[in-house]
C-alpha cells in the first residue's frame, strides 16, 4: 500500500479505500482512552498549541501526574527548559542518554571524537523511568535505534516530542 501516492484522500471524508474492522482494534480500555484524549487534543487545538502545550493538554486529560523525559546529552540545554516548563503542571524525571556511565568499549560500539567515549543507555532510561514509576514518557532528541531500544523498553505510553 503507498497512501502517499493516492490524489484522493476520500479516506479524510469517511470513504475508505480498505474497509477493515479496525474499530475492534481499540477494545482496550486504556487504548480507547488515549484515542479519545488524543481526538480531543486535535480536534480542539490542532495548528493553535505547539507539541509540548499539545502534550500538557493530552496528559491532562488522561489524568497523568508524572512523565519522565528520556533525551540526549546533546540536547540538555532543552530538556531542562522542557522539563522546567512541564514542572509547572507535573512531576518530572528527566534521565539522560548516558546514565550510569557504560565505556563503549564494554558495549562493542566504536568511538569517535564526536560521541565520546561513553555509550548511550536508553534501555537502562527505560528501566529508571520505570522505577520512578512515571505515567507518561517522553523522547527528547534519542539517536535512531537508541529511540526504537527506549520505546521498546519502556513500561508505559511513550511520545516522541523531539
Amino acid at each position: 500500500m503507498r497512501c502517499d501516492l493516492c490524489d484522493d484522500k476520500k479516506c479524510r471524508e469517511e470513504e475508505p479505500c480498505i474497509d477493515r474492522n479496525s474499530v475492534e482494534l481499540y477494545s482496550d480500555p486504556h487504548e480507547k482512552k488515549i484515542m479519545e484524549a488524543a481526538a480531543f487534543v486535535e480536534s480542539e487545538y490542532y495548528g493553535d498549541l505547539n507539541r509540548i502545550e499539545e502534550v500538557v493538554e493530552f496528559a491532562l486529560r488522561m489524568g497523568y501526574k508524572k512523565l519522565g523525559i528520556a533525551f540526549c546529552v546533546g540536547l540538555n540545554d532543552e530538556a531542562a527548559k522542557i522539563a522546567e516548563y512541564l514542572s509547572t503542571f507535573f512531576e518530572i524525571e528527566a534521565i539522560c542518554c548516558k546514565v550510569c556511565g557504560i565505556p563503549k568499549s564494554e558495549m562493542g560500539a566504536p568511538t569517535s571524537d564526536k560521541v565520546g567515549l561513553i555509550s548511550c543507555n536508553p534501555i537502562e532510561q527505560a528501566r529508571m523511568l520505570e522505577e520512578n514509576k512515571t505515567d507518561l514518557n517522553l523522547v527528547v532528541g534519542l539517536c535512531v535505534g537508541h529511540d526504537a531500544l527506549f520505546i521498546k523498553n519502556s513500561h508505559t505510553t511513550v511520545i516522541l516530542l523531539v
